[in-house]
């Protein structure tokens, strides 16, 4: 019995599964000695039997004092993360050795710093080779970032890959031709102004979704096709194929779906779902192409059915809260073949990205995709003011499906949110950025919800070169609220804030056909209210609202009624 507590003296770290491993070994000592309760007298029987009852426990202490050894041994190599030192809760994270492991970070809490210095930790105190660690960010610029900043600060030859750079690096010996990812796009664009011309039961539904009591002609067709909520509709044809692919249904389901539609506008659109898919696929099947969905798929399949040696050891993911349940599966397949650990990194609060496949349900039910888990929050942000990320913590937390966390800061602004109205906005906007000019606010960022927002915002006296905007002496950056996510600026102007389809929130979003894919939202504008909290914790000081006095967002309404003390109206003249 004096084996079994050695186990729990802090030597090593316990993980979950070595903790099922140490019950299932001692488990038929535990029922013998319940069994016969005379044995209990017996007082390294009665202490073992104790402990086993309480053995989570026991695990729990034995992590904790390997935990504060582990401190003190890496405090100088902690305290200098690129220049920075790493809180309590980063480090809790860094020295983690859990086999599966979720890091739920907050915005501008400093989760890159805290995927390098994990790197950083498992090569220099760990013994892993540099190869040995797969890491993955979700966007072409992120990985970029990530690698450069680790070349560049610590000369580590780790590549940062996306899902499809993976994927390929898996494929790399298949001779594999990729589809445009604009493909989709292209051929609804072509179907509609010219293929469907010759389909005139098809362009009739078109016609009679949008005007149910109309014939459908040609005539009444063409003057559809202009209009922007046709150019709506077929982007949600759109999204709807690629959240159809990305969380890899069988194509027998899309058929299904019409047993399952609510009316007959939604029965329209799934026809017009379904003639778009069979056009995509047989396009695909003609080129001998494959999409990037397939190319994941294809990976998953190869690496099940092939002997490969892959050397992972240990796989970090970074904006884990845009992951889709193809990717999911993809990493489940590495772990399955390399029985490599991970650390999933990500902020639930910012998952933004549902019409391109992710699914939030697989950041939110981690435990169900890998077993066992450690949790662990980064709760400190060095970007935002208290008094902002309360604002944008109580919005955001309006939805039901998303974690409740605590974020704090040592900054302090008594009102970061300023709202400006305006009849005029070109106008308006001009004299803002005097106005900030004028009170030193030099660098400024300007977000929308759409690429083209900007465009009525611009007059011949602003210029644009080398993807920046300049009027008079002042300079600022136009991004997306998506483009945007990551990035941090001193100052932020928050643009096209009206109640409208295309305004801010963007009402494309919520339509409830999506609900045959996803479960459906329990909020109203869930993804939407994510993404207005993205663009509230972009700043690192104050965020300037430009608001048409009429016709104003059910955004800004609220964020009138809940936080007024919070806000303060800046007129500009």
């Amino acid at each position: 019995m004096k084996k079994f507590y050695s186990l729990f003296s802090g030597y090593e770290y316990l993980s979950n599964k070595k903790l099922e491993q140490i019950k299932k070994y001692y488990f038929h000592y535990f029922k013998n000695i319940k069994k016969r309760k005379y044995w209990l007298i017996i007082p390294s029987k009665r202490k073992f039997y104790f402990g086993y009852q309480n053995i989570d426990k026991l695990k729990v202490k034995n992590n904790n004092i390997y935990l504060e050894k582990k401190l003190k041994e890496t405090e100088h190599f902690l305290n200098h993360i690129k220049g920075y030192s790493l809180d309590i809760n980063q480090r809790k994270c860094v020295l983690n050795e859990e086999d599966n492991l979720l890091v739920v970070a907050g915005a501008g809490s400093g989760k890159s710093l805290t995927i390098i210095a994990k790197i950083c930790y498992l090569i220099e105190y760990l013994g892993y080779k540099e190869n040995e660690i797969l890491c993955i960010s979700f966007t072409n610029a992120s990985s970029k970032s990530l690698e450069e900043s680790i070349q560049k600060h610590y000369h580590y030859n780790i590549k940062v890959h996306t899902f499809h750079k993976l994927a390929l690096t898996i494929l790399k010996d298949k001779d594999l031709k990729i589809a445009s990812p604009d493909l989709l796009d292209y051929l609804i664009e072509e179907f509609y102004h010219s293929i469907i011309l010759r389909c005139p039961k098809l362009l009739e539904i078109v016609v009679q979704y949008f005007y149910p009591y109309q014939e459908g002609t040609i005539e009444q067709y063409k003057m559809l096709l202009p209009q922007k909520k046709f150019l709506l509709f077929q982007r949600k044809i759109a999204q709807f194929i690629r959240l159809f692919k990305a969380n890899q249904q069988e194509e027998s389901l899309l058929y299904s779906f019409l047993q399952k539609v609510f009316s007959k506008q939604e029965y329209q659109f799934l026809v017009n779902v379904i003639v778009i898919w069979n056009l995509y696929k047989e396009e695909l099947q003609s080129q001998k192409e494959i999409d990037f969905d397939d190319m994941i798929l294809e990976a998953i399949a190869y690496l099940k059915e092939n002997e490969i040696f892959l050397h992972y050891r240990y796989i970090i993911i970074d904006e884990y809260q845009d992951s889709s349940l193809l990717r999911c599966k993809l990493i489940q397949t590495l772990i399955a073949k390399t029985n490599a650990k991970i650390m999933a990194v990500g902020d639930d609060f910012q998952s933004i990205y549902r019409f391109s496949g992710c699914d939030l349900n697989i950041f939110l039910n981690f435990q169900n995709y890998f077993p066992n888990p450690d949790i662990l929050f980064i709760i400190n942000t060095y970007r935002n003011s208290q008094e902002l990320i309360d604002i944008a913590g109580t919005f955001i937390m309006k939805n039901k499906n998303q974690i409740k966390k605590e974020l704090h800061s040592n900054k302090h602004s008594y009102k970061p949110i300023k709202f400006v109205y305006y009849e005029n906005q070109k106008d308006t906007f001009l004299k803002l950025l005097t106005y900030l000019a004028q009170n030193n606010k030099k660098k400024i960022l300007v977000l929308g919800r759409n690429r083209k927002d900007i465009y009525s915002l611009l007059t011949p006296s602003i210029t644009f070169q080398n993807n920046r905007y300049y009027y008079k002496n002042i300079e600022f950056q136009y991004m997306t609220v998506h483009q945007s996510k990551g990035l941090e600026e001193e100052c932020v102007i928050l643009i096209h804030l009206e109640n409208s389809i295309m305004g801010f929130p963007n009402k494309l979003e919520e339509d409830n056909i999506f609900r045959l894919l996803q479960s459906s939202e329990t909020f109203a504008y869930e993804e939407e209210r994510r993404l207005f909290y993205v663009a509230l914790t972009r700043t690192k000081n104050e965020n300037y609202l430009l608001i048409p006095t009429e016709n104003e967002s059910i955004f800004v309404k609220e964020l009138k009624r809940d936080f007024s003390e919070k806000i303060e109206n800046i007129s500009i003249k």
